[in-house]
């Protein structure tokens, strides 16, 4: 009775924990640099990104399930900015 006032389970397959990384750059020189690296990596799917550039870091949270590491870092690299 009243089943719709139940939360829906999900299955455990079907959640996925963030991972999250900070990642120290070199190679960016205002901070639209910042914005063009936040803005590439959105474009990949489940990815947040929040990059300092006074700091010259990125703050990213991922699903692992759904993109890697290491094309995370293809496009940092392919955007001309090298991780430390």
């Amino acid at each position: 009775m009243f089943n719709f006032l139940k939360p829906k389970s999900s299955p455990k397959s079907d959640i996925q924990k963030l991972e999250s990384e900070i990642l120290k750059l070199s190679g960016l020189h205002c901070t639209s640099c910042a914005v063009n690296i936040d803005l590439a990596l959105e474009d990949l799917p489940s990815v947040k990104a929040k990059t300092n550039y006074a700091k010259s870091e990125t703050k990213i949270e991922y699903n692992p399930g759904k993109v890697t590491l290491d094309e995370i870092h293809f496009v940092i690299r392919d955007l001309g900015y090298s991780i430390e």
